[in-house]
């Protein structure tokens, strides 16, 4: 939802969202949402490992079959695809920088547990590091 705000505030610049599946399944209201606002500079990859990883590996809904790519064309996405290759990559890749918006591409990839770097969770921090990733 961070991203369809800044989508909708800086309109002439492209926003991409990197989430994973677990946070999509989680919020899936916002994609509704999202596909109503219908920004067209909005592009959200997913990396889908089927799996929750900040809980303990357990299965998400995409591993019993749910396609988060066909929910956000449901939802009014303009652009949808999912990737199981790497022959696939690139025309997904491109769809997200410049396809029509809102682009949702699901990167299907391993469920490995690779090491993990918690981030700072102090507010003030956490809002000055993102005002000046925006250069306000």
């Amino acid at each position: 939802m961070v991203g369809l705000g800044l989508a909708l505030a800086q309109p002439d610049r492209r926003v991409l969202v990197v989430t994973g599946d677990g946070e999509a399944l989680m919020g899936m209201t916002a994609l509704a949402t999202i596909g109503v606002a219908a920004p067209g500079n909005l592009g959200i990859a997913v990396l889908d490992n089927e799996r929750y990883g900040e809980t303990g590996m357990q299965p998400t809904a995409t591993a019993s079959g749910v396609d988060l790519a066909a929910i956000a064309a449901a939802c009014g996405f303009a652009g949808t695809a999912l990737v199981r290759t790497d022959d696939e990559i690139a025309a997904c890749v491109e769809l997200l920088r410049r396809g029509p918006g809102p682009s949702l591409v699901v990167f299907k990839v391993a469920p490995d547990t690779p090491p993990q770097a918690v981030p700072s969770r102090d507010g003030v921090h956490l809002v000055e590091r993102f005002r000046s990733a925006l250069g306000l």
